[in-house]
């Protein structure tokens, strides 16, 4: 009996384990064809976690089989991803640096008349301004190069060769819309002012120029500025030792403002002028201030025209810098 007992328990445990194994073999064929079936999709999610650490990155590209639409993951490895982007940036920024390049090297200019070459006297005298022999500039312009049709500026200029004399009238009916407010106490902001600023080069190699600025109220300023790498830039510098501080004379009169400059050509290194040499200009007006609701900015030479269309009026472009020609009569 109790044999039997064993041999029954034996039997017993025996087929349990049968059952257990069979158990263990179903799910592991279950488990099989999940994986067998839904594969491309476990693949997806595990691809996606990885991509979600930052591990691999993934992009769908078409297979070669050509089946329309069809598509297949393709893995990138870390190392090789930011390799890709790094590649994908640099070619970015020299695709932006080669575009900046271009509105310089390639401008856009407005298809409008040119300026007619200022005309400056050599007179060994301070010129003033019912002197005949006296030529008027040609009439400012707005920066974009269109006609401004309505408060004169009219300029005149001389030189004895090594100091030249700009003499400017202002004509404005509305005296009480003008600007003074950044020339008044201890400010010291002509160009902000109704106001007249006047850029020189010796020509087109200088390295540098200077800026002369005059308000109505007859403060002033000077800058010197060294040439940027891009034509429209410039860097102000501490005036060099010998720089000869400019004259400046405003006053008022029947119908607008009558402004005088007396300017040092050796600050850009000029030793002297004669009748038939040139040297570079540009002349602005700041029409009731720079910067305010009703100003506007008129420039000799528009700097859309010889400078570029593209880019908003800018006073320092040194494209804008055309020639001033100094004559007898």
């Amino acid at each position: 009996m109790f044999s039997l007992a064993i041999n029954s328990f034996i039997m017993k445990d025996h087929l349990k384990k049968i059952r257990l194994n069979m158990l263990f073999i179903v799910l592991f064929l279950i488990f099989m064809g999940i994986f067998s079936f839904y594969r491309s999709v476990i693949a997806g999610w595990a691809v996606e976690l990885l991509v979600d650490t930052h591990d691999i990155s993934f992009a769908k590209v078409r297979k070669g089989d050509g089946e329309p639409g069809a598509a297949a993951l393709k893995i990138i490895t870390l190392k090789k991803y930011n390799s890709i982007t790094n590649k994908n940036k640099v070619a970015q920024s020299k695709a932006a640096s080669k575009k900046i390049s271009d509105i310089y090297k390639y401008p856009v200019t407005a298809n409008l008349p040119k300026t007619q070459t200022p005309l400056i006297l050599f007179r060994e005298y301070l010129p003033e301004w019912s002197d005949p022999e006296l030529s008027l500039f040609t009439p400012l312009r707005k920066y974009d190069g269109t006609v401004w049709r309505k408060e004169k500026t009219e300029i005149k200029g001389s030189t004895d060769g090594k100091i030249l004399h700009l003499l400017c009238r202002f004509y404005d009916k509305d005296l009480d819309a003008v600007v003074t407010e950044n020339t008044t106490g201890n400010k010291n902001n002509p160009w902000k002012d109704d106001s007249i600023e006047v850029f020189l080069m010796k020509d087109a190699k200088s390295t540098f120029y200077c800026q002369y600025v005059l308000s109505i109220t007859g403060k002033g300023d000077v800058h010197y500025c060294k040439s940027g790498t891009r034509p429209n830039q410039g860097i102000k510098q501490k005036l060099p030792d010998g720089f000869v501080k400019p004259r400046y004379v405003a006053d008022e009169f029947d119908g607008g403002f009558e402004l005088g400059i007396s300017i040092a050509l050796s600050n850009i290194g000029i030793k002297s002028l004669k009748p038939g040499d040139s040297f570079l200009i540009q002349i602005v007006r700041n029409y009731h201030g720079q910067g305010y609701k009703n100003s506007v900015l008129l420039h000799l030479f528009p700097a859309y025209i010889y400078a570029d269309k593209r880019i908003p009026g800018n006073n320092h472009d040194r494209r804008a810098f055309q020639k001033a020609l100094v004559k007898n009569k």
